[in-house]
């Protein structure tokens, strides 16, 4: 994840960027808009940055993981697919994690291994190799909003969380998680021009900043189109908490993805080369 910290006498980029669209075109845009709103609306921003920035500095100190991922793909009408796949995370600087899947299960798609390349500010790279092409393809920026192995998930959420790239707004509280506890309600805006989402909704619980579910919706419609669910949530080295279940359900055609890991493992001294587009050329 991100490594930019939240400094209280800063503001970050995002906020003076929503500053300025306030004091600039804010006439415009509401001309009933009063300066107690506006400066609501800015500390409404800055608290959820702040919620935002500190769950992402306690995600600091990892180094490295490896787990192995079963991926069940239940279609409306019943169907079921499971995919095995075996994945490894690096944990870089300031952000520019990376991470690599290998499918190993079924046939069909055994041997395809997909790679990101995570940074703070500019876009991720994604490739992924494909055995029955014999040929690594670069996943572009504008086709990240396709479904990832023909699951309800897109490449653009299978790259890492990074907390510059988005605008935030506090919404209030709720009850969450597993049991039952506080929680804040986020939205998140991306700043991503081809991002496939005109914001998210997250619920995330108070005491370990923990993310319980995400509502994504359409850009093209603005409606709310999938709901993530992140549950089993266990504590690695004393400090970091990883979900053991992820379950994506797309709100129109009820086609859901259930994402299971096991065998969660960290500082395994994974090295760098490991994570490099040319280890996926040389299998060609």
């Amino acid at each position: 994840m991100d490594k930019i910290a939240f400094m209280c006498n800063t503001r970050p980029p995002s906020l003076i960027l929503f500053v300025l669209l306030i004091v600039l075109f804010g006439p415009m845009l509401n001309s009933s808009l009063s300066a107690q709103e506006t400066s609501q609306a800015v500390s409404q921003a800055s608290k959820a940055y702040a919620i935002m920035a500190e769950s992402d500095k306690r995600d600091i100190g990892w180094q490295d993981s490896s787990a192995n991922m079963t991926m069940i793909i239940r279609r409306a009408d019943g169907r079921e697919v499971r995919r095995e796949v075996m994945t490894k995370t690096l944990e870089g600087d300031v952000g520019k994690d990376k991470s690599l899947l290998f499918f190993s299960k079924p046939l069909d798609v055994k041997g395809t291994i997909f790679l990101t390349h995570s940074f703070p500010l500019a876009s991720d790279k994604q490739w992924i190799y494909l055995p029955s092409q014999n040929r690594v393809k670069r996943i572009s920026s504008k086709r990240k909003t396709g479904r990832f192995m023909g699951s309800e998930f897109t490449f653009e959420d299978m790259a890492a969380f990074s907390l510059e790239k988005n605008n935030y707004l506090y919404l209030g509280e709720t009850k969450c998680g597993e049991p039952l506890q506080p929680c804040h309600i986020i939205e998140t805006r991306s700043n991503d021009p081809y991002t496939g989402y005109e914001k998210t909704i997250s619920h995330i619980d108070q005491a370990e900043l923990r993310s319980w579910k995400i509502e994504f919706y359409s850009r093209r419609t603005g409606q709310l189109a999938k709901q993530l669910t992140l549950s089993n949530y266990q504590r690695y080295l004393d400090k970091f908490w990883r979900p053991s279940q992820l379950k994506m359900v797309n709100m129109i055609s009820k086609s859901e993805t259930v994402l299971q890991w096991q065998d969660q493992k960290f500082n395994l001294g994974l090295a760098d080369s490991e994570f490099r587009k040319a280890a996926l050329e040389r299998r060609q």
